[in-house]
């Protein structure tokens, strides 16, 4: 039988269906009472938490906006959902017996509002997923030591549509070969016009070889087992990066040579494991309306959480 009906049993409000609404959604505990102006204040609360994420995914990453665009928000509506359910269990025990029932007590009200709340989340992340930041796993050892197996990332997508990759950035882009069916992570070396030369580990773009520093190996201690190469920090157009050469000498790339202008909107890309990665010195430059975005986060590193953090300025 209905909550909802018309007999004087059945007008009573029941605290643990007050509850249970609540926790299903919050301020429809309320609703359910009577309580039709501070149900909704409770209900909308919540739309706080996806919209926040999606304000603080179109700002420049920062531990700042992790905290004040997610962590917060979270911990709020956490909160809202015990103090709604608690709040709608007191106000349902006060109730006189013989509660009027309103216009809007009626459980299609209940369940249209329930419905509402969980579709809201799921079209906005699909939304934000598409057009605004994807999450993936870095699957192979060829961006190391900059990013390892394991890692995961947040790819701006945003980004990606309002300029052109520029040199140093890290980017995720569609397979260009054929037989697709993967993404590739790897590092803008040259962008369209640059001419670029590959001579073993020597790159020069431009006429000019890139500037490379030795790191040194105690700064390296967190990721040791993944490191089997020398790793230098190179540099260009003002963005510093880690690259790693040498160690394996059956590398993929041990002595590979390459003379190339970067044609119109397209850019050159290698990965930081020099050696062992697949990249433009194998299928060429990549058109930028297949970069799908830049690399902004590490947000779960697979090895110390000393790496976690911002990748991009």
């Amino acid at each position: 039988m209905s909550t909802e009906t018309t007999n004087a049993e059945s007008m009573r409000r029941l605290p643990w269906v007050a509850v249970a609404l609540s926790f299903l959604s919050a301020g429809v505990g309320h609703i359910y009472c009577g309580k039709i102006f501070k149900g909704l204040l409770l209900y909308f609360s919540w739309f706080i938490i996806p919209f926040s994420v999606s304000i603080g995914a179109l700002l420049p990453p920062s531990f700042g906006t992790l905290v004040g665009f997610v962590l917060i928000p979270t911990v709020a509506v956490t909160a809202i959902y015990f103090y709604a359910a608690r709040d709608a269990y007191s106000i349902a025990r006060a109730a006189a017996p013989n509660y009027q029932l309103k216009d809007y007590n009626r459980p299609a009200i209940y369940w249209l509002l329930i419905l509402v709340e969980l579709v809201y989340p799921i079209g906005l992340t699909i939304g934000a997923r598409e057009y605004v930041f994807e999450a993936f796993v870095l699957p192979t050892k060829s961006m190391a030591p900059s990013f390892l197996p394991g890692d995961r990332i947040l790819v701006n997508k945003l980004a990606s549509r309002k300029a052109f990759p520029e040199r140093g950035d890290a980017i995720v882009f569609r397979n260009p070969e054929p037989d697709g069916g993967r993404v590739f992570i790897k590092r803008v070396i040259a962008v369209a016009g640059d001419h670029v030369v590959i001579n073993g580990d020597i790159v020069e773009v431009n006429g000019t070889q890139l500037e490379r520093v030795r790191v040194p190996v105690e700064s390296l201690e967190s990721i040791r087992k993944e490191i089997d190469g020398d790793v230098y920090y190179e540099l260009q157009s003002g963005v510093r990066y880690q690259v790693m050469l040498g160690g394996d000498d059956t590398g993929k790339h041990t002595g590979s040579t390459m003379d190339i202008v970067v044609p119109r909107r397209s850019v050159f890309v290698m990965g930081d494991n020099r050696r062992q990665s697949k990249d433009s010195r194998d299928f060429g430059a990549i058109h930028v309306g297949d970069v799908i975005g830049y690399i902004d986060y590490l947000y779960w590193p697979a090895e110390s959480w000393s790496r976690f953090g911002q990748c991009r300025d």
